[in-house]
């Protein structure tokens, strides 16, 4: 069994600098006396989510390496099973791209990266509209276990409150738990599976952007194998600043996912299984992939006394 994250899915976050931010960040300042409530706290999260959104575009833009490390236990705890992979990371077309380099330290063989990279390619058609991912390595891709997660909807689907403020890296976080609300109506057989979850989010009070969140299932899914109550998922983002012009002014701010780590409860047929994993991503790269064929490239290729256009 292992989980692959998705190097851009909706959960790849990034500041922007426009009107709506600075609004958020005057509203949190006047409102840090005493934390955000009721319609104002939904007012923000409103705000945390289009940046969310604006900010996918720019995350976009970026490439990564990942490494993935993933161990499963029995119900003794028993190591019976580990795994470890490097990938290459990228958005292509609007979709995820993710290349394996590495299994278990070592290069892969021409047919295993062609296998692989088939499969990488359908769970990347299969998940673009999806938060979480476990890819059960022995089943077709199509089995993987998929859901959303809360930060899509937190401010229409969940009861929310403020915890406290925390700081993480030297900048302060707003912090904010949020529970399905009891007559929830999602909009999608998607956005429903978020409510099988609660979450913890820490917001970042000047740029308004997700720093981190954690999630907790809070039932189990009906899958195979059987997610269990109690499963929980963390995912950390870092913060990049990049300059552009000649005055060393700032020109993007982008939040990009940093380290994702999962304690998984199990039940494959009558056996209980517990698994651990993490990923992390590093060397951010800006990248753009354009394929287009141009009029002026065409030409004519003669082929078996015709000619025909290349």
């Amino acid at each position: 069994m292992f989980h692959r994250s998705g190097v851009m899915s909706l959960l790849l976050f990034s500041a922007v600098c426009f009107g709506g931010l600075a609004l958020g960040r005057t509203t949190i300042a006047q409102s840090e006396p005493s934390a955000p409530a009721g319609e104002e706290l939904t007012a923000l999260l409103q705000r945390v989510h289009a940046n969310m959104m604006a900010n996918d575009k720019i995350a976009k833009q970026y490439a990564s390496d990942e490494t993935t490390h993933a161990v499963t236990l029995n119900q003794k705890g028993k190591k019976i099973w580990e795994y470890s992979a490097k990938y290459e990371c990228a958005v292509v077309n609007g979709m995820p791209y993710n290349h394996m380099v590495e299994e278990n330290g070592a290069p892969l063989s021409a047919k295993r990266l062609e296998a692989e990279q088939k499969r990488q390619d359908v769970l990347s058609e299969l998940d673009i509209a999806h938060g979480f991912v476990i890819d059960i390595r022995n089943l077709s891709p199509q089995d993987a276990i998929r859901s959303t997660l809360p930060i899509c909807c937190l401010a229409d689907l969940f009861d929310n409150r403020v915890l406290r403020h925390e700081q993480i890296n030297g900048r302060d976080n707003l912090v904010v738990e949020s529970m399905p609300k009891a007559n929830a109506y999602p909009s999608s057989p998607e956005e429903a599976t978020a409510l099988d979850w609660k979450e913890t989010t820490w917001i970042d009070v000047l740029d308004l952007i997700p720093a981190r969140y954690e999630v907790e299932l809070l039932k189990d899914k009906d899958t195979l194998p059987k997610l269990l109550k109690g499963s929980k998922e963390r995912r950390d983002f870092v913060r990049l600043e990049k300059i552009f012009d000649s005055k060393d002014r700032l020109s993007e701010t982008v939040w990009l996912q940093s380290n994702l780590e999962g304690h998984f409860n199990m039940k494959c047929l009558w056996s209980r299984q517990f698994e651990t994993w993490e990923s992390t991503e590093y060397n951010y790269k800006r990248f753009k992939a354009d394929m287009r064929l141009l009029e002026n490239s065409m030409h004519e290729v003669p082929q078996q006394g015709k000619s025909k256009k290349q």
